[in-house]
């Protein structure tokens, strides 16, 4: 029998764990790959840790500017950015709200595997370059607007957690456009859109708790590498056991339809034949039913708008005014944001009412 050079070899104990470290990063994780515990009352906290956030973009110019501020908000120190190539404004208005450009790829279809692998591969290399003993990062797609709980910042709160914690999940709202502007570049989407509705899908489920995503995740110098799934719902180590995540968690705001023209031209691109057609056949098709929802949520129809719940074509949404919109810490004053809706309203006359016309008939 010939026998591979030692070096070439895998220990029988460690091939099953690397399998199943790779199910997770694909967004498979074998059951609940994340446990939950309550904060002691007298929690062993961190002496220190840094804050960072990495954010992936793609063809985003109108709400980039917004996400980086809110991290910046929320407490972290530096954003940064891993880019699809974007060829609009995405990077240049990132760029200019603070972010710093960390990698850009170009592919033919929107691919998350890759995505995902070099946003780790950034969370990796700069928490090593940090020196940071502990190093929590916010992970973020464009449209996600995240904030601590009882109105603290996340950087508050995270200095709140015990040290057994290394991954925290959050609440999730979409929110959906009821008047115009539907969006404002710059501002927090929750100001312009207090109607929403908690999301967390049916299955998969990533953890214990009604978590749709777990967006902070910590790296430890001295213990395993804690390594995001595709989209930030979970995270795998190639330890033993779950991870442990505290009761309770953080909030995000998702404003996937903002101002409609801007809407309807981006997922035209995303979901057109030769971009999205690799991720239709592997069944990744949620974006492509936020595009035909399009009409519908537009219209306010909500019974119509897919709830993107479960795989199946499920329809109907309920978004409702809800307590925790436009809670978090804001990095402009209200009356800047009332002067730009007279701004825009002053401009757009004609179409505003056009809008009020028709919508004169309540929607289901």
């Amino acid at each position: 029998m010939v026998r591979r050079p030692y070096h070439l070899r895998v220990p029988t104990r460690i091939a099953p764990r690397a399998r199943r470290a790779l199910r997770r990063l694909a967004g498979r994780p074998p059951g609940h790959a994340i446990a939950s515990a309550a904060n002691p009352a007298d929690p062993e906290t961190l002496p220190e840790f840094r804050f960072f956030a990495v954010l992936g973009t793609w063809m985003e110019e109108d709400v980039v500017e917004a996400t980086v501020r809110n991290a910046f908000a929320q407490g972290v120190e530096a954003v940064y950015l891993v880019d699809n190539a974007s060829t609009d404004a995405t990077v240049e208005r990132a760029v200019g709200a603070g972010a710093m450009l960390a990698e850009s790829f170009d592919t033919d279809v929107y691919e998350e595997h890759v995505r995902i692998l070099l946003m780790n591969a950034v969370v990796a290399r700069v928490s090593l370059a940090s020196g940071a003993r502990h190093a929590w990062w916010l992970w973020l797609d464009a449209d996600e607007f995240p904030e601590g709980p009882d109105a603290m910042t996340i950087r508050d709160y995270l200095a709140t957690l015990d040290r057994r914690f290394r991954i925290v999940g959050s609440s999730y709202f979409n929110h959906f456009p009821t008047e115009k502007p539907e969006y404002l570049p710059g501002f927090h989407p929750a100001d312009l859109q207090p109607m929403s509705e908690f999301f967390v899908k049916d299955r998969p489920r990533f953890c214990p708790q009604p978590h749709w995503k777990h967006p902070l995740q910590r790296f430890d110098r001295s213990g395993p590498f804690v390594m995001s799934i595709i989209g930030f719902h979970g995270a795998n180590t190639l330890a033993a056991g779950p991870i442990l995540e505290p009761e309770g968690g953080i909030v995000t705001h998702h404003a996937q339809y903002r101002d409609e023209a801007f809407t309807r031209a981006r997922l035209e691109l995303l979901c057109g034949e030769q971009r999205n057609h690799y991720n239709d056949s592997i069944g990744n098709t949620e974006i492509q039913k936020r595009f035909e929802s399009l009409d519908a949520v537009y219209a306010q129809r909500w019974s119509d708008v897919a709830d993107l719940r479960t795989r199946a074509s499920g329809l109907g949404v309920h978004p409702t005014l809800q307590s925790t919109s436009g809670t978090g810490h804001r990095w402009y004053e209200p009356a800047d944001l009332e002067a730009a809706k007279a701004q825009w309203k002053a401009a757009n006359g004609a179409a505003t009412s056009t809008a009020s016309s028709d919508r004169a008939t309540p929607a289901s």
